[in-house]
Parts: C-alpha cells; sequence; structure tokens
C-alpha cells in the first residue's frame, strides 16, 4: 500500500471510531436496593437513531415492553397481550411518582426546601462494557416536612450521593427504566417538580445520555436510624450494529389506550 494511502485508510479508521454508532443494543442489570435477589431488574436497551426498544425480565412475563421515538422524548408502554399501547412524554414518565403523591391533595401535603447541590469530576473511571470511562460525583442535600390531617412531621434530611461512569464518545440513550426507579427512591422529595428539574439539569452537566454505570447511596430520616437504600445500575454489554428497525415501531393494529397499566 502507497505511503498516502496508509495514512488515509488509517485516518478513516481513527474517524470511524471516534463516532458514535448509528444503531447498538446494551444489556443492563438494574438493583433497586431489595433484599432479594429477585428485586434485581435484567434487560436491553436497543437503539437505532433516535428510537429505541427496551426488553426486560421484569415485562416480559406480561408481554409488555417500553419504545422510545424522537430522541427519547416520547414514550410508549406496549402491552404486546392485549394489543394496546399507551403514549407519553418520558420526562413526565420518569416522573410518574411524584405527580402521583402531589395528586393526594389537601389529604397529605408535601414541602422540600433548603436544597443543596454540588458535583465533583474524579478522572478517569473503570472500564464498563468494554469502554473507558469517565468517573463523575452529584451530591443533594434537602429536608422535607410531610403533614396528615393536621400532624405535621418537619425537617426530615435526605440525601443522594450519587456516582456515575459514562463515555464521552458515546452518550447512550437514556433507560427510562433507570430514570423511574432512581426518581421514586428520592422518597418524599419526588413530590417537588423544581427539585427533580435541579437534579436533572446538574447530571446533563456531568454527562450526556445514560450513564453506563451509576451508584446510589440515598438515606431519609435525619438521625442514627436513618432509612439507607443503595442503588446500583451498569451496562453488562454493549454491541454496536444494526438492529431490527420494525421492532422499534408500535405494531400495526394496536390500540392506544389512556389507561395507565404500567407497573414497576
Amino acid at each position: 500500500m502507497r505511503p498516502l494511502a496508509t495514512v488515509s485508510f488509517l485516518f478513516a479508521i481513527a474517524t470511524a471510531g471516534a463516532q458514535s454508532p448509528g444503531a447498538y443494543s446494551y444489556d443492563f442489570r438494574l438493583d433497586p436496593g431489595g433484599k432479594k435477589e429477585k428485586d434485581v431488574i435484567h434487560g436491553t436497551v436497543r437503539v437505532s437513531g433516535g428510537r429505541a426498544r427496551i426488553d426486560s425480565d421484569e415485562h416480559d412475563r406480561n408481554g409488555d415492553y417500553l419504545l422510545l421515538a424522537d430522541g427519547g422524548r416520547t414514550l410508549y408502554v406496549v402491552h404486546a397481550g392485549q394489543q394496546t399501547y399507551e403514549e407519553h412524554a418520558t420526562d413526565d414518565f420518569a416522573r410518574v411518582v411524584g405527580t402521583a403523591m402531589r395528586a393526594v391533595g389537601p389529604v397529605v401535603k408535601f414541602s422540600v426546601k433548603d436544597v443543596r447541590l454540588d458535583s465533583a469530576r474524579l478522572g478517569a473511571g473503570s472500564t464498563v462494557a468494554g469502554r473507558h470511562t469517565e468517573r463523575v460525583q452529584l451530591r443533594q442535600y434537602w429536608h422535607t416536612s410531610i403533614s396528615v390531617l393536621g400532624f405535621t412531621k418537619d425537617d426530615l434530611l435526605g440525601s443522594a450521593i450519587g456516582e456515575y461512569w459514562a463515555d464521552p464518545s458515546l452518550p447512550l440513550m437514556r433507560n427510562p427504566l433507570l430514570d423511574i426507579v432512581s426518581t421514586s427512591l428520592l422518597a418524599l422529595a419526588a413530590s417537588n417538580e423544581d427539585f427533580l428539574e435541579q437534579g436533572d439539569a446538574a447530571r446533563q452537566k456531568l454527562f450526556r445520555g445514560s450513564p453506563l454505570k451509576a451508584d446510589i447511596r440515598m438515606t431519609f430520616g435525619g438521625d442514627q436510624n436513618d432509612d439507607v437504600t443503595r442503588l446500583r445500575y451498569e451496562v453488562t454489554r454493549l454491541t454496536a450494529g444494526a438492529v431490527n428497525d420494525a421492532e422499534l415501531e408500535v405494531p400495526k393494529g394496536f390500540r392506544r389506550t389512556s389507561e395507565k397499566t404500567f407497573r414497576m
């Protein structure tokens, strides 16, 4: 091979390696902090362009799966057994627990105050699913109050110390299961929309897309008997290559329903 051709060939290889693949899939393991192995969720995310499909062992039993469109902004919950589907804004879906808490109305009232966030870039992280990563940390602290029929409990201290491993050259498509589980574990703070938006904005400054790995310790209570929950998430395999685009679309003939039948 001539020298100029050799240089061009090597440049093409380097350029291809630096670009994010247009189609890929990744397997994940999500431990929401349960006490038993059966609480751990395993699944696969298949991505092509701005669309994706999420299958998990938790929902396969009912023939359910999730689809993402518009680069992850729109989510469909597909109920294959019933040939129906739901449509959600993905951000709203991730915050459904907080929405439900606010909906309890005048009977139960929550408030969040003294919110503090800080972050740190911790340098090179471990290799995850064959990818070199950067490790970052986000620390959140807050106080919550709860009032039920005149009974009030004030100044309950909560915290979430999260470490994330991400590859800046490969911002993964979001995983809505990670989004909804991590948000729901924030306890009463999930009822405050501003609190959730602050946390999302802070993470977006630290890394793009979904992380390859996350380790989040959450406490709630404010004394030595605090409830502690540890969420652990990791991409266990990442494969570049074409996926079946037809499986990333809502099947023809399926009926849209307004029922919220999705279950964690």
